[in-house]
């Protein structure tokens, strides 16, 4: 969030206190999602004397300790005006997201393709039986939680579009071989590296994303990428469709080539990957020097002052490790990614139990359901970045889905239980979507905001091992075990966000009240600004 320079801390310029939007009383531009550029990253206070702020810093800089936050990057810069910025942005926007939304999606239909496979004979051309389709599945989460993180490490150390080249390359070979398998263990080494090579590419893009674009641009960008998860169930739908028309071709069954149909698209578009994506703003071609030095401006004008905003510091870690609200988030994941994992892979059956449907009327029938969560989850990231209520739409997701997976239980008609895939659909892409931007607005200080993150990614991805054995074949047609787990789990997570929203709430409330002040009391702006959202300035999102 830009801000105006000066020594009080409340027109400080930009305190990287949010790595998506502005916070406290910083606004989203509605237009095109960019913030104001004068917004104050703190709220206003009138209690705060900047002559105290400045006596303490002098009597306390013989420890050292402000020279050193004065010395942190950000400290001085111009403030890139609005049209220019937005200039510069839609640069990026023109290069960057359209690709990076392409590969995603190749990502999500190589990933989940399995699903509409499965309705053209694959178990039985493969001998398999009971749950082992359900093993098939979930066994690619295995290796995926397992490389996230050491591979988003790898990729700070290589140069990252190349390195997401490489990675798409690699798992779309992977994936066009698994159209050859001929039994359960061969399908199932492909699933092991299908995950290896994919672990690392949403946290990767995420990292990537983050060097092109300020903290205040960031969470729309994500939203484009995330929402493609939705698209993907479209398209793949729509492929799947498609395809369904040449079973038999070449003495192929129509799931062999739909695996096959998906995955050779990869490797074409990981070779031309570097050829469109930069390394660096410094390497980016299509960037004047002026558009370059434009993005430095803002980046500094976003990233703040105080050296914990921007670098890693081992007790901001530990905190993060002690907060109860790490952990609540984590947990309040789970379920939501539970729901996505075993609701993407399953519609097509789903919907193929509910009536007397051909399966290439099925995999059409499964493209508005994903359609309308794709709109839905948009619309519903436009507005979380301009109110900063984030989770207000996560309860209000979850409520949706919650109500989806009741009329999918009862059962009263095959329309009742069609419309219920909509309002299922409807919440699982905005509550984890959401979810993923809410947490590192919350946590401005690196350290933390490094491990809150990852343990949100990483626990809530595991629940791929064991969601695909929510709806197993025993249970078809009606999956009642697999609906009420899924909404029993969501009520959980429903009540872990309350949670989180009222905690929030109340700390905002006790800093308008001035309950909090003390905690700045001896302490340079910079020092306040170095507390991060343990500043009395600092506001949650709700």
């Amino acid at each position: 969030m830009a801000t105006t320079g000066g020594n009080d801390i409340s027109h400080s310029q930009g305190n990287g206190l949010n790595p998506d939007v502005n916070v406290g009383t910083g606004q989203v531009d509605p237009i095109d999602g960019h913030g104001d550029s004068a917004a104050p990253p703190y709220s206003q206070n009138d209690n705060f004397d900047p002559e105290k702020a400045r006596a303490a810093k002098d009597s306390d800089s013989s420890s050292g300790k402000v020279e050193a936050l004065e010395r942190a990057p950000g400290a001085d810069y111009e403030p890139v005006d609005k049209m220019t910025e937005r200039g510069v942005l839609r640069k990026l926007d023109y290069r960057i997201i359209p690709m990076v939304m392409w590969v995603y999606l190749m990502n999500m239909m190589d990933r989940v393709n399995i699903g509409n496979a499965r309705l053209f004979r694959m178990e039985e051309d493969l001998g398999l039986e009971g749950s082992e389709f359900q093993l098939a599945v979930s066994v690619l989460f295995v290796t995926y939680c397992l490389f996230e993180t050491p591979s988003n490490m790898i990729i700070k150390k290589l140069q990252p579009a190349r390195y997401l080249a490489g990675l798409t390359i690699a798992w779309g070979f992977i994936a066009t071989f698994s159209a050859f398998v001929q039994n359960l263990g061969s399908l199932i080494a492909c699933r092991l590296l299908l995950g290896l090579f994919e672990a690392g590419f949403f946290p990767g893009v995420v990292l990537y994303l983050s060097m092109f674009y300020g903290r205040r641009n960031l969470a729309l960008r994500i939203a484009y990428f995330y929402s493609t998860a939705a698209l993907s169930g479209v398209a793949g739908g729509l492929v799947a469709y498609g395809i369904s028309f040449i079973d038999g071709a070449k003495g192929w069954s129509a799931w062999r080539w739909i695996i096959l149909i998906n995955g050779l698209p990869t490797i074409v578009t990981g070779i031309i990957i570097p050829f469109v994506l930069p390394n660096s703003p410094e390497t980016a071609k299509f960037l004047t020097d002026e558009d370059r030095a434009n993005l430095v401006r803002i980046h500094e004008a976003q990233l703040g002052r105080a050296h914990n905003l921007r670098n890693m510091v081992k007790s901001d870690v530990i905190d993060g490790l002690k907060d109860w609200t790490t952990w609540a988030y984590c947990f309040a994941l789970f379920p939501m990614l539970t729901m996505l994992y075993s609701f993407v892979v399953f519609l097509p059956t789903i919907i193929n139990l509910m009536g007397e449907w051909s399966a290439a009327e099925v995999q059409a029938m499964t493209v508005p359901v994903y359609a309308a969560g794709a709109i839905v989850y948009l619309l519903s990231a436009r507005y979380s970045d301009v109110t900063q209520k984030r989770g207000y739409f996560v309860m209000g997701a979850l409520c949706s889905s919650i109500i989806g997976y009741a009329m999918l239980i009862s059962g009263h008609s095959n329309a009742v239980s069609y419309a219920g895939c909509f309002f299922v659909s409807m919440g699982l892409f905005t509550s984890s979507g959401i979810s993923f931007a809410w947490v590192p607005t919350n946590n401005p200080r690196y350290g933390k905001r490094a491990i809150s993150t990852g343990l949100h990614l990483t626990i809530g991805n595991s629940s791929g091992v064991a969601s695909p054995f929510l709806f197993v074949s025993d249970d078809a047609p009606r999956f009642i075990a697999g609906y009420a787990a899924s909404m029993g789990m969501l009520v959980v997570s429903l009540g872990l966000n309350i949670a989180l929203h009222l905690h929030f709430k109340r700390q905002n409330r006790l800093r308008d009240e001035g309950k909090q002040d003390h905690r700045m009391d001896g302490l340079s702006p910079l020092e306040i600004e170095a507390l991060g959202e343990k500043s009395p300035r600092f506001r949650f999102a709700i």
